[in-house]
């Protein structure tokens, strides 16, 4: 079955079934959470209002059935840049499968209809800037800023969405950092616009990286590193040793780290950790025990494990797991 809602059904229903169960969520005008009805899936979607015209929202639920949310006209005068670590969509006929990728979207999109698929855990966090604003930004120092971006910002580029970029390292890491805020009230809000503000900056930065082109890797070289990072991937509990991996994927070791560098912003040890990391993720979500996520994932020991993942996260392994399962 396939339930069909328009936004404001969608948020009415989530605001609905919060103030019903749990309406303490919603008591905090500027920093409240969400909650799916049980007949509609799990999870919540987090609504925070931050400084200087800056809000955040933080997306973790899945779905039991197929859903398709049909768009409002209704224009919010603001930027989106939309982080998604995990989702499957269909949108105007195409499906997206985001994994770690960055969008950047007009908030006055036309009211188009987007299929949600079931039992597909859809991670994202977005954060919306107000248009004059980013303008202001972008003006002080357009020279480092893509034309296709700062096309849209000043006004002459219609598009309602930028093509998507992989979420780099370091965006990954602030992204974590949200996730798992230590602090309250005000603090919080500064904290949180911080790191919102570090994100665009990433962003552009990745932008401007992409649109100069500055990787010196043959196409042959990039299937090449593509297919390393698939063998790591499937092989987290025991990776080949560089040498290994540059024989099975036909290359030589120092292309294969120039290639990482380029292509991931990282080393391969960086991409195995960061891989390592977000697979453990998943699994202390589903409440495995940290020792035999340690395993799962390459460590020998569960010590070792929680250091990586702490120096990784910012958070031990323990209290993840805790978090996440008073969030389901």
């Amino acid at each position: 079955m396939t339930i069909t809602l328009r936004d404001h059904e969608w948020a009415q229903l989530l605001r609905d079934g919060t103030r019903r169960l749990q309406p303490e969520l919603l008591a905090n005008p500027k920093d409240h959470t969400l909650m799916l009805p049980q007949w509609l899936g799990q999870g919540y979607k987090r609504n925070i209002r931050l400084e200087r015209d800056i809000s955040m929202t933080l997306h973790h639920y899945q779905l039991r059935e197929d859903t398709i949310t049909i768009g409002s006209t209704i224009q919010r005068d603001c930027f989106e840049f939309s982080f998604v670590a995990s989702g499957k969509a269909l949108v105007e006929g195409q499906v997206f499968n985001a994994n770690q990728e960055v969008v950047f979207q007009n908030s006055d999109l036309p009211a188009a209809a987007v299929l949600q698929y079931a039992n597909h855990e859809f991670l994202a966090v977005d954060v919306h800037i107000k248009k004059a604003v980013l303008a202001r930004m972008l003006d002080a120092d357009e020279q480092t800023v893509p034309p296709e971006l700062q096309a849209m910002v000043i006004g002459n580029d219609d598009r309602p969405v930028l093509p998507p970029l992989k979420i780099q390292p370091a965006m990954q890491q602030l992204l974590q950092q949200i996730w798992h805020c230590p602090y309250g009230g005000l603090t919080r809000s500064l904290f949180l616009e911080a790191k919102s503000l570090e994100l665009i900056g990433l962003y552009i930065q990745s932008a401007q990286d992409s649109h100069e082109g500055i990787s010196k890797l043959q196409s042959a070289d990039v299937e090449s590193i593509r297919y390393a990072q698939e063998i790591l991937q499937q092989n987290l509990d025991t990776p080949p040793s560089l040498m290994e991996l540059a024989r099975q994927v036909g290359i030589n070791d120092r292309k294969l780290k120039q290639g990482f560098r380029e292509l991931c912003d990282t080393t391969v040890f960086g991409y195995l950790t960061q891989q390592r990391m977000e697979r453990a993720c998943q699994l202390l979500r589903q409440e495995i025990s940290v020792a035999t996520v340690a395993s799962r994932v390459g460590y020998k020991s569960p010590t070792a494990f929680s250091g990586a993942f702490r120096r990784t996260l910012g958070i031990t392994p323990k209290a993840y797991q805790l978090s996440n399962s008073r969030r389901a």
